[in-house]
Protein backbone atom coordinates (compact mmCIF):
# COMPACT_ATOMS: atom_id res chain seq x y z
CA UNK A 1 0.00 0.00 0.00
CA UNK A 2 1.35 3.39 -0.93
CA UNK A 3 2.42 5.70 2.26
CA UNK A 4 3.31 8.60 0.47
CA UNK A 5 6.73 10.36 -0.24
CA UNK A 6 9.35 10.02 2.18
CA UNK A 7 9.89 14.00 3.66
CA UNK A 8 13.15 14.19 5.37
CA UNK A 9 12.65 16.22 8.74
CA UNK A 10 9.55 14.15 9.73
CA UNK A 11 11.91 11.78 11.56
CA UNK A 12 11.53 13.22 14.86
CA UNK A 13 8.23 10.95 16.48
CA UNK A 14 4.50 12.05 16.26
CA UNK A 15 3.08 15.31 16.61
CA UNK A 16 3.36 16.34 20.33
CA UNK A 17 1.34 18.71 22.84
CA UNK A 18 3.47 21.36 24.32
CA UNK A 19 1.40 23.49 27.11
CA UNK A 20 4.50 24.46 29.48
CA UNK A 21 6.99 25.44 27.10
CA UNK A 22 7.44 28.75 25.19
CA UNK A 23 9.51 29.42 21.71
CA UNK A 24 9.80 32.45 19.76
CA UNK A 25 10.05 32.40 15.62
CA UNK A 26 11.69 35.32 13.92
CA UNK A 27 11.22 36.23 10.83
CA UNK A 28 7.32 36.84 9.66
CA UNK A 29 7.59 35.75 6.26
CA UNK A 30 5.84 32.61 5.19
CA UNK A 31 8.13 30.30 6.80
CA UNK A 32 8.28 31.89 10.06
CA UNK A 33 3.87 32.43 10.05
CA UNK A 34 3.67 28.17 9.12
CA UNK A 35 6.56 27.21 11.53
CA UNK A 36 4.61 29.82 14.25
CA UNK A 37 0.94 28.05 12.95
CA UNK A 38 2.78 24.88 13.24
CA UNK A 39 4.01 25.45 16.90
CA UNK A 40 1.00 27.11 17.94
CA UNK A 41 -1.38 23.86 16.47
CA UNK A 42 0.97 21.68 19.34
CA UNK A 43 0.11 23.79 21.95
CA UNK A 44 3.05 25.46 22.68
CA UNK A 45 2.93 29.67 23.34
CA UNK A 46 4.88 31.38 20.96
CA UNK A 47 5.70 34.84 20.26
CA UNK A 48 5.95 35.39 16.49
CA UNK A 49 8.82 38.50 15.87
CA UNK A 50 8.74 40.93 12.84
CA UNK A 51 10.63 44.03 12.51
CA UNK A 52 8.44 45.25 9.19
CA UNK A 53 5.17 43.95 8.34
CA UNK A 54 4.61 39.90 8.12
CA UNK A 55 4.97 39.14 4.17
CA UNK A 56 6.38 42.31 3.62
CA UNK A 57 9.88 41.25 2.18
CA UNK A 58 11.14 38.04 0.43
CA UNK A 59 7.19 37.25 0.71
CA UNK A 60 5.36 39.94 -0.31
CA UNK A 61 3.38 39.76 -3.67
CA UNK A 62 0.95 38.40 -5.11
CA UNK A 63 2.02 35.53 -6.60
CA UNK A 64 4.58 32.34 -7.10
CA UNK A 65 4.84 29.53 -9.10
CA UNK A 66 4.61 26.56 -7.61
CA UNK A 67 5.90 23.25 -8.93
CA UNK A 68 7.31 19.31 -8.34
CA UNK A 69 9.80 19.65 -10.45
CA UNK A 70 13.45 20.02 -8.94
CA UNK A 71 16.84 18.04 -9.84
CA UNK A 72 16.77 15.81 -6.57
CA UNK A 73 14.32 13.50 -5.58
CA UNK A 74 14.08 14.89 -1.96
CA UNK A 75 13.10 18.20 -3.00
CA UNK A 76 9.78 16.58 -5.37
CA UNK A 77 9.00 14.76 -2.04
CA UNK A 78 8.57 17.94 -0.14
CA UNK A 79 6.78 19.73 -2.71
CA UNK A 80 4.63 16.29 -3.00
CA UNK A 81 4.27 17.11 0.55
CA UNK A 82 3.80 20.97 0.29
CA UNK A 83 0.74 20.18 -2.14
CA UNK A 84 -1.42 18.18 -0.01
CA UNK A 85 -0.90 20.78 2.72
CA UNK A 86 -1.63 23.62 0.99
CA UNK A 87 -5.23 21.70 0.02
CA UNK A 88 -5.41 21.17 4.01
CA UNK A 89 -5.10 24.93 4.57
CA UNK A 90 -7.76 25.82 1.49
CA UNK A 91 -9.88 23.79 3.99
CA UNK A 92 -9.18 25.66 6.68
CA UNK A 93 -9.35 29.10 5.16
CA UNK A 94 -12.46 28.18 3.04
CA UNK A 95 -11.17 29.48 0.06
CA UNK A 96 -8.77 28.79 -3.06
CA UNK A 97 -4.72 28.91 -2.34
CA UNK A 98 -2.93 27.39 -5.49
CA UNK A 99 -4.36 27.02 -8.96
CA UNK A 100 -4.08 24.22 -11.00
CA UNK A 101 -2.88 25.46 -13.94
CA UNK A 102 0.38 23.04 -14.24
CA UNK A 103 4.29 24.27 -14.82
CA UNK A 104 6.02 23.98 -18.11
CA UNK A 105 9.85 23.31 -17.40
CA UNK A 106 12.67 24.17 -20.46
CA UNK A 107 15.65 23.88 -21.22
CA UNK A 108 18.62 23.40 -18.57
CA UNK A 109 18.85 19.44 -17.10
CA UNK A 110 15.32 17.92 -18.44
CA UNK A 111 16.89 14.46 -18.07
CA UNK A 112 17.90 15.19 -14.22
CA UNK A 113 14.50 16.57 -13.27
CA UNK A 114 12.44 13.84 -14.97
CA UNK A 115 14.53 11.18 -13.47
CA UNK A 116 14.15 12.98 -9.82
CA UNK A 117 10.23 13.09 -10.75
CA UNK A 118 10.55 9.62 -11.82
CA UNK A 119 11.86 8.75 -8.54
CA UNK A 120 9.67 9.92 -6.34
CA UNK A 121 6.71 9.00 -7.73
CA UNK A 122 5.29 12.58 -9.63
CA UNK A 123 3.14 12.65 -12.81
CA UNK A 124 5.19 14.37 -15.72
CA UNK A 125 5.16 14.41 -19.35
CA UNK A 126 8.44 14.96 -21.95
CA UNK A 127 6.94 16.50 -25.08
CA UNK A 128 7.41 18.31 -28.06
CA UNK A 129 7.84 22.13 -27.76
CA UNK A 130 4.85 23.12 -30.10
CA UNK A 131 2.92 20.87 -27.69
CA UNK A 132 4.14 21.72 -24.55
CA UNK A 133 3.97 25.38 -25.13
CA UNK A 134 1.19 25.88 -27.24
CA UNK A 135 -1.07 27.35 -24.54
CA UNK A 136 1.40 29.74 -23.71
CA UNK A 137 2.69 33.42 -24.67
CA UNK A 138 5.45 32.40 -25.97
CA UNK A 139 6.68 32.39 -29.65
CA UNK A 140 8.54 29.36 -29.36
CA UNK A 141 10.55 27.08 -27.36
CA UNK A 142 13.40 25.05 -27.70
CA UNK A 143 13.73 21.65 -27.32
CA UNK A 144 11.37 18.98 -25.79
CA UNK A 145 9.80 20.16 -22.71
CA UNK A 146 8.53 18.74 -19.35
CA UNK A 147 4.77 19.70 -18.33
CA UNK A 148 4.22 18.79 -14.81
CA UNK A 149 1.02 18.80 -14.25
CA UNK A 150 0.83 19.14 -10.27
CA UNK A 151 2.05 22.90 -10.41
CA UNK A 152 0.35 26.22 -10.90
CA UNK A 153 0.46 29.86 -9.41
CA UNK A 154 0.14 30.09 -5.17
CA UNK A 155 -1.77 33.15 -4.11
CA UNK A 156 0.52 35.03 -1.93
CA UNK A 157 -1.52 37.12 -0.41
CA UNK A 158 -4.47 35.15 0.76
CA UNK A 159 -2.04 33.07 1.85
CA UNK A 160 -0.10 35.35 4.07
CA UNK A 161 -3.76 36.66 4.82
CA UNK A 162 -4.56 32.97 6.69
CA UNK A 163 -1.30 32.35 8.08
CA UNK A 164 -1.74 36.33 10.08
CA UNK A 165 -5.44 34.96 10.89
CA UNK A 166 -3.62 31.64 12.28
CA UNK A 167 -1.23 32.80 14.26
CA UNK A 168 -3.44 35.72 15.43
CA UNK A 169 -2.12 37.36 18.74
CA UNK A 170 0.87 35.64 18.51
CA UNK A 171 2.58 37.91 16.00
CA UNK A 172 4.62 41.14 17.45
CA UNK A 173 6.00 44.05 15.48
CA UNK A 174 9.25 43.96 17.23
CA UNK A 175 12.64 43.88 15.56
CA UNK A 176 14.83 41.53 17.24
CA UNK A 177 18.00 43.24 18.38
CA UNK A 178 20.54 40.62 20.24
CA UNK A 179 20.25 36.86 20.75
CA UNK A 180 22.09 34.71 24.02
CA UNK A 181 21.83 31.28 24.85
CA UNK A 182 20.70 30.92 28.73
CA UNK A 183 20.89 27.84 30.78
CA UNK A 184 18.74 25.36 29.24
CA UNK A 185 16.75 28.25 26.64
CA UNK A 186 17.53 31.18 24.86
CA UNK A 187 17.08 34.87 25.60
CA UNK A 188 15.86 37.28 22.99
CA UNK A 189 16.20 41.23 22.82
CA UNK A 190 14.02 43.47 20.70
CA UNK A 191 13.00 46.58 20.83
CA UNK A 192 10.29 46.02 23.74
CA UNK A 193 13.59 44.39 26.30
CA UNK A 194 14.81 41.01 27.05
CA UNK A 195 12.51 37.99 27.44
CA UNK A 196 13.44 33.91 27.50
CA UNK A 197 12.31 31.55 25.74
CA UNK A 198 12.45 27.58 25.42
CA UNK A 199 14.38 27.58 22.03
CA UNK A 200 13.49 29.96 18.84
CA UNK A 201 13.52 29.50 15.14
CA UNK A 202 15.29 31.71 12.80
CA UNK A 203 13.73 32.44 9.79
CA UNK A 204 14.28 36.49 8.78
CA UNK A 205 15.47 36.07 5.54
CA UNK A 206 18.28 38.35 4.69
CA UNK A 207 19.02 39.02 8.68
CA UNK A 208 19.34 35.59 9.39
CA UNK A 209 22.22 35.19 9.08
CA UNK A 210 23.63 38.67 11.03
CA UNK A 211 21.69 36.74 13.56
CA UNK A 212 22.96 33.67 13.71
CA UNK A 213 26.25 34.61 13.73
CA UNK A 214 25.20 35.76 17.57
CA UNK A 215 24.98 32.15 18.58
CA UNK A 216 27.37 30.52 16.67
CA UNK A 217 25.14 29.42 13.77
CA UNK A 218 27.54 30.48 10.24
CA UNK A 219 25.06 31.29 7.28
CA UNK A 220 25.15 32.59 3.84
CA UNK A 221 25.59 36.99 4.28
CA UNK A 222 26.52 37.61 0.37
CA UNK A 223 23.27 38.44 -1.57
CA UNK A 224 22.21 39.20 -4.52
CA UNK A 225 19.21 41.48 -6.29
CA UNK A 226 16.67 39.89 -7.99
CA UNK A 227 12.90 41.36 -9.70
CA UNK A 228 10.49 40.77 -11.90
CA UNK A 229 8.16 42.31 -13.83
CA UNK A 230 4.18 42.22 -14.59
CA UNK A 231 3.03 43.24 -18.15
CA UNK A 232 -0.57 43.63 -19.46
CA UNK A 233 -1.75 39.92 -20.92
CA UNK A 234 -4.51 41.14 -23.99
CA UNK A 235 -6.57 38.06 -23.17
CA UNK A 236 -7.92 38.80 -20.04
CA UNK A 237 -9.52 35.29 -20.16
CA UNK A 238 -6.69 33.32 -20.64
CA UNK A 239 -5.07 31.05 -18.40
CA UNK A 240 -1.48 29.84 -19.39
CA UNK A 241 0.43 27.47 -17.62
CA UNK A 242 3.56 28.83 -15.21
CA UNK A 243 6.65 28.70 -17.29
CA UNK A 244 10.20 28.17 -16.12
CA UNK A 245 13.08 28.15 -19.14
CA UNK A 246 16.44 27.54 -18.42
CA UNK A 247 17.40 26.95 -22.11
CA UNK A 248 19.16 30.56 -22.42
CA UNK A 249 17.96 30.59 -25.97
CA UNK A 250 17.40 33.72 -26.22
CA UNK A 251 20.28 34.68 -24.64
CA UNK A 252 23.70 33.27 -22.88
CA UNK A 253 23.13 33.85 -19.13
CA UNK A 254 19.49 34.45 -19.15
CA UNK A 255 16.62 32.84 -17.86
CA UNK A 256 13.46 33.26 -17.33
CA UNK A 257 9.83 32.32 -15.07
CA UNK A 258 6.74 33.27 -16.28
CA UNK A 259 3.10 32.78 -14.69
CA UNK A 260 -0.58 35.13 -14.53
CA UNK A 261 -0.60 37.08 -11.68
CA UNK A 262 -3.92 37.86 -11.95
CA UNK A 263 -6.62 37.84 -14.98
CA UNK A 264 -4.56 39.64 -17.86
CA UNK A 265 -1.38 40.28 -16.21
CA UNK A 266 1.58 38.23 -16.63
CA UNK A 267 4.75 38.30 -14.69
CA UNK A 268 8.28 37.90 -15.91
CA UNK A 269 11.07 37.22 -14.07
CA UNK A 270 14.53 37.15 -15.44
CA UNK A 271 17.62 35.83 -13.77
CA UNK A 272 20.98 37.39 -14.91
CA UNK A 273 24.93 36.08 -14.36
CA UNK A 274 25.80 37.12 -11.25
CA UNK A 275 28.05 39.84 -12.43
CA UNK A 276 24.82 41.75 -13.55
CA UNK A 277 23.16 41.04 -10.24
CA UNK A 278 25.61 41.42 -7.31
CA UNK A 279 25.11 43.30 -3.94
CA UNK A 280 28.06 45.54 -4.82
CA UNK A 281 26.08 47.00 -7.97
CA UNK A 282 23.79 48.44 -5.74
CA UNK A 283 19.66 47.94 -5.86
CA UNK A 284 18.38 50.53 -8.22
CA UNK A 285 21.12 50.16 -11.01
CA UNK A 286 20.30 46.11 -11.09
CA UNK A 287 16.71 47.00 -11.01
CA UNK A 288 17.07 48.82 -14.06
CA UNK A 289 19.30 46.79 -15.79
CA UNK A 290 16.86 43.94 -15.62
CA UNK A 291 13.71 46.12 -16.42
CA UNK A 292 15.77 46.85 -19.74
CA UNK A 293 16.34 43.11 -20.46
CA UNK A 294 12.81 42.07 -19.24
CA UNK A 295 11.62 44.74 -21.84
CA UNK A 296 13.51 43.43 -24.49
CA UNK A 297 12.62 39.68 -24.14
CA UNK A 298 9.15 40.77 -23.57
CA UNK A 299 8.97 42.54 -27.40
CA UNK A 300 11.29 39.53 -29.11
CA UNK A 301 10.00 36.47 -27.26
CA UNK A 302 6.56 36.72 -26.25
CA UNK A 303 2.82 37.29 -28.41
CA UNK A 304 -0.45 38.93 -27.16
CA UNK A 305 1.62 41.12 -24.03
CA UNK A 306 2.28 44.36 -23.66
CA UNK A 307 5.72 45.47 -23.32
CA UNK A 308 5.29 48.30 -20.47
CA UNK A 309 5.98 47.06 -16.79
CA UNK A 310 3.04 47.46 -14.85
CA UNK A 311 4.43 46.54 -11.58
CA UNK A 312 7.70 45.19 -10.25
CA UNK A 313 9.03 42.88 -7.14
CA UNK A 314 12.13 42.98 -5.53
CA UNK A 315 13.83 40.82 -3.42
CA UNK A 316 17.13 39.87 -2.44
CA UNK A 317 18.84 36.04 -3.66
CA UNK A 318 21.64 34.42 -1.58
CA UNK A 319 24.24 34.24 -4.54
CA UNK A 320 24.83 31.40 -5.64
CA UNK A 321 21.82 29.29 -4.35
CA UNK A 322 18.83 28.10 -6.55
CA UNK A 323 16.41 25.62 -4.87
CA UNK A 324 17.52 23.97 -1.46
CA UNK A 325 18.06 25.09 1.84
CA UNK A 326 19.71 24.50 4.75
CA UNK A 327 19.07 24.14 8.34
CA UNK A 328 21.68 24.82 11.61
CA UNK A 329 21.46 24.36 15.24
CA UNK A 330 23.64 25.54 18.10
CA UNK A 331 21.87 24.85 21.34
CA UNK A 332 18.63 26.43 21.71
CA UNK A 333 18.49 28.14 18.83
CA UNK A 334 17.23 26.82 15.06
CA UNK A 335 18.08 28.55 11.97
CA UNK A 336 17.22 27.81 8.40
CA UNK A 337 18.06 29.66 4.57
CA UNK A 338 17.79 29.06 1.02
CA UNK A 339 15.91 30.19 -1.85
CA UNK A 340 12.44 29.26 -3.63
CA UNK A 341 11.04 28.46 -0.57
CA UNK A 342 7.63 29.54 -1.00
CA UNK A 343 6.38 26.90 -2.68
CA UNK A 344 7.28 24.29 0.40
CA UNK A 345 6.24 26.87 2.78
CA UNK A 346 3.24 24.31 4.36
CA UNK A 347 5.56 21.53 4.97
CA UNK A 348 9.00 23.26 6.09
CA UNK A 349 6.37 25.12 8.66
CA UNK A 350 6.06 21.20 10.08
CA UNK A 351 9.70 20.78 9.86
CA UNK A 352 11.00 23.08 11.53
CA UNK A 353 8.03 23.30 13.96
CA UNK A 354 8.83 19.50 15.02
CA UNK A 355 12.48 20.06 15.33
CA UNK A 356 11.85 22.63 17.83
CA UNK A 357 9.61 20.19 20.37
CA UNK A 358 11.87 17.59 19.91
CA UNK A 359 15.37 19.33 19.76
CA UNK A 360 16.59 17.70 16.56
CA UNK A 361 18.28 19.51 13.65
CA UNK A 362 16.44 18.58 10.12
CA UNK A 363 18.78 17.45 7.32
CA UNK A 364 19.94 20.21 4.81
CA UNK A 365 18.37 19.90 1.17
CA UNK A 366 20.03 20.33 -1.96
CA UNK A 367 23.43 21.96 -2.85
CA UNK A 368 24.52 25.66 -3.35
CA UNK A 369 23.34 26.03 -7.16
CA UNK A 370 22.74 28.80 -9.95
CA UNK A 371 19.71 29.28 -10.06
Amino acid sequence: MATGPHVPGLEFGPEARCVHVRFAVIGAGVIGLSTAAALLDSGAQITCYEAVGPMSQRSSGASRIFRLAHALPELVDLAMAARRDYGEWEARAGTDLLSGVGTVMNGGDLTQWAAAMSEAGAHFEVVDPQVGGRDLPVKSLTGPVLIDSGGGVIDARRTGEFLVDRVGRALVRDRVRELEPAGFGVRIRSDAGWESYDAAVIVAGSQTGALGAQVGIPAPTTFAHHVRFTFALHDSTARPPCLIDRSEAWRSGFTTYQHLVAPGRWAVGAHLPLEQIHAELGREAVIDTSRQLAVEYVRQNLRNVGDEPLEELYCDIIEGWGDGFAVMRNGGFLALYGDNLFKLAPILGRILGRATLSGGTPASVGLPAVA
